[in-house]
């Protein structure tokens, strides 16, 4: 099963996982990391790398945002992690769709799924408007 990493800034890391899991149930094989205000690259970066250790070959990284911090240090971390998956923009539909789907799809496929998932999951409501067309009887 892929390993799953969630790196965020601040606490909404493992916020995400905690609603994902209220939704699909406890995830093994899947770690949280949290950048804080103020803390070093390097401490984030041997922080990544113990929980990388922990999670099975293939890992699959979600970060909030692309050129963030998170992501810049995965980025250099895939250098000792070829394997390694990336994908920003991390929401609970994509993690839905990766703890649904990681056991049944390559990587590659899961990769463009949870992408998929994550743009779909974007959705803009707007109330229907009352026809003003109707003529008075």
């Amino acid at each position: 099963m892929v390993g799953v990493l969630i790196c965020t800034h601040g606490n909404s890391a493992q916020e995400l996982l905690k609603s994902a899991e209220m939704i699909c149930g406890e995830q093994k094989n899947c770690e949280t990391v949290k950048f804080a205000v103020g803390e070093s690259l390097d401490k984030l970066q041997a922080e990544l790398d113990e929980k990388i250790s922990l999670l099975d070959d293939t890992v699959l990284c979600l970060t909030d945002l692309k050129g963030g911090t998170p992501f810049n240090t995965l980025v250099r971390l895939t250098q000792k992690y070829p394997q390694m998956e990336i994908v920003t923009g991390v929401n609970i539909p994509m993690l839905l769709q990766l703890f649904i789907n990681r056991g049944q799809m390559a990587v590659s496929e899961l990769v463009d799924s949870i992408v998929d998932a994550g743009k779909v999951g974007v959705y803009r409501y707007q109330a229907a408007k009352p026809d003003t067309n109707d003529e008075d009887f």
